[in-house]
């Protein structure tokens, strides 16, 4: 009998427990929306690894001379075809025995050996830079093309939204930009102008009757629309079929060259 009792008591106990209401139940956590995917990360991962390898290979090269363009000007340059006359040169100072602690062949040909060496590196190199340049090209090409598209589109909508007309004038004005216009034909550069400018003050200085000449002569032709006559420069000018000219102011003849009797 007591464990009958115990069973009941068990029994009564349970179905005293009230069960949660159905809607009652804890709400799970939502988990964060997903960032955007960056289409150019493993690009710029791959670029960042390709850059430490040049680097790394910088290293290998030596410390950069940093040549300014006035040192590669002035510098020697070897011309087309001329390692190999170079070589010819150094076999035959070897032989020759000319050579000096000082000028010495074997460093020649040693400098010889290293741009030849370079020279695998540096062609692949540039062509390596000329497919970046056009990967680049082609990218940006490819922007501006739906770059204009979206502006169009954005142009029509701000005629009806001034909020939106007002964030896009930095863009209007980058757009509306023109280069300066050409100058005509013929017009004087600048330094032509400061060379000009320099020849009159020195004309100034040294010899003004020439600058006042010249005024006086471009007076005159603005006046009358045509060059100023030899007379009116103190020259006489020979009448037709070689007769004498003109009497001077004197009143004496010019002499005519021809005897009389």
């Amino acid at each position: 009998m007591p464990n009958v009792k115990s069973s009941t008591k068990s029994v009564q106990s349970k179905s005293t427990t009230t069960a949660a209401p159905p809607g009652a139940s804890t709400p799970t956590a939502s988990p964060p929306p997903d960032a955007p995917v960056d289409p150019n990360a493993a690009l710029e991962q791959y670029v960042l690894q390709t850059v430490a390898s040049l680097d790394t290979v910088e290293v290998g090269l030596g410390d950069d001379p940093a040549l300014t363009p006035a040192e590669k000007r002035h510098g020697a340059k070897l011309r087309k075809g001329g390692a190999d006359i170079f070589a010819q040169i150094g076999n035959l100072a070897q032989q020759q025995q000319v050579e000096s602690p000082a000028v010495n062949a074997s460093d020649m040909t040693a400098a010889l050996g290293k741009a030849q060496a370079l020279q695998p590196l540096l062609n692949r190199v540039a062509a390596f830079g000329k497919h970046i340049e056009d990967v680049i090209f082609l990218a940006q090409s490819e922007a501006v093309q739906t770059g204009l598209q979206l502006y169009a589109l954005l142009q029509r909508r701000s005629a009806i939204d001034s909020e939106l007309m007002t964030a896009m004038q930095p863009i209007t004005s980058f757009f509306a930009y023109r280069h300066p216009v050409p100058k005509a034909p013929g017009t004087p550069t600048k330094p032509q102008k400061k060379a000009t400018a320099k020849a009159v003050k020195t004309l100034k200085k040294n010899a003004p009757q020439m600058l006042q000449g010249a005024a006086a002569g471009g007076q005159t032709q603005a006046t009358t629309g045509t060059p100023a006559s030899p007379a009116a420069a103190g020259a006489t000018a020979p009448v037709a079929g070689g007769a004498a000219p003109a009497a001077s102011g004197n009143g004496s003849a010019a002499p005519t060259g021809v005897g009389h009797s």
